[in-house]
């Protein structure tokens, strides 16, 4: 049988076709306009100047900027990114800023939330922020800002945060944290372990806009949630879909008086209700801590019959 033959003639022109085509997109992506907002949002400092002219990064191109950080970002809606680099002058001192533009202050606190830890110092900065080393971080409504620093020695946090208040101060009110944030009960709550899980919550495509935080009693985890389904019936109709999985899980399921217990073979027990358009409770529950699973149950739903839904 006659051996194949490679024919290497047409490569090069099929190469350059090619090229031909996708040169006029990336340089479209790298031509496309800064958001004068974000723009606006780098602050002219007199000790330092930029060493370049900022660089914007959209969805489909935020891969160049953060390759394997993106699609987090991307999973919050992230919109636009501006980074600047900064010098101080006489020094060798650098700084670069990043200005996360994620469309709406509650996508941005799902990003913000998913890179903080509670052990993070904080500082006052908009509407959340924490320094750590040389890097502070902080939120304020649809904006997340990421600023990095080398070779300001002891300087480096003072400096951090006047800069990062002038950038605070540019920005419009956010409205502050979103309403099922502030409504975990506080009893035992891990402060600052608040975050947002906008889709695949526990796991599960049809459970969405998700919120969580980490409780301590007696010194052990188990985890506080809402799930706000934006509707009555949208919420009940996550809860049956649930209980059906979770019955096809062969996980035992039980009807308490504010809703419905389950444990799962690993030993973790869900506890869960709900309270109008959003359902309610304890995840996580290691065993043994079960009545302080049912008890989180109790206190998440109080705290939403208090008020109307958050929305």
């Amino acid at each position: 049988m006659p051996s194949a033959r490679i024919r290497r003639g047409p490569a090069v022109p099929a190469a350059l076709a090619v090229f031909c085509l996708l040169a006029p997109i990336a340089a479209a992506s790298q031509t496309r306009p800064a958001n004068p907002e974000l723009s606006a949002l780098v602050p002219k400092l007199a000790a330092w100047s930029l060493s370049e002219a900022p660089r914007s990064y959209f969805p489909d191109n935020l891969f160049e900027y953060i390759d394997g950080a993106a699609e987090s970002y991307l999973s919050y809606d992230f919109r636009e990114l501006l980074v600047a680099d900064l010098v101080r002058k006489g020094t060798d001192a650098t700084m670069t800023l990043e200005i996360y533009d994620m469309g709406l202050p509650l996508n941005a606190f799902g990003i913000f939330g998913a890179e903080r830890y509670p052990e993070n110092k904080v500082v006052a900065l908009g509407d959340l922020g924490y320094v750590e080393g040389e890097a502070l971080n902080f939120l304020s409504g649809r904006f997340y800002v990421k600023m990095l620093a080398f070779g300001l020695g002891e300087a480096t946090e003072s400096t951090l945060g006047e800069i990062g208040a002038k950038i605070a101060g540019a920005i419009k009110a956010g409205g502050g944290l979103p309403a099922l944030v502030r409504a975990f009960p506080k009893d035992n709550l891990v402060s600052r372990s608040e975050k947002y899980i906008k889709k695949n919550f526990m796991g599960y495509e049809f459970l969405h806009d998700g919120y969580v935080a980490t409780y301590k009693p007696g010194g052990r985890e188990l985890e506080g949630f809402f799930i706000d389904g934006g509707s009555d019936k949208a919420a009940e109709e996550m809860l049956t879909k649930l209980l059906a999985a979770l019955g096809a899980d062969n996980q035992s399921v039980e009807k308490l008086a504010l809703g419905f217990h389950a444990r799962n073979r690993y030993g973790q027990h869900l506890y869960i209700g709900r309270v109008r358009s959003v359902l309610c409770g304890a995840m996580r529950v290691p065993d043994g801590l079960e009545a302080a699973g049912e008890s989180l149950l109790r206190a998440t739903a109080a705290a939403l019959a208090e008020k109307p839904a958050p929305k």
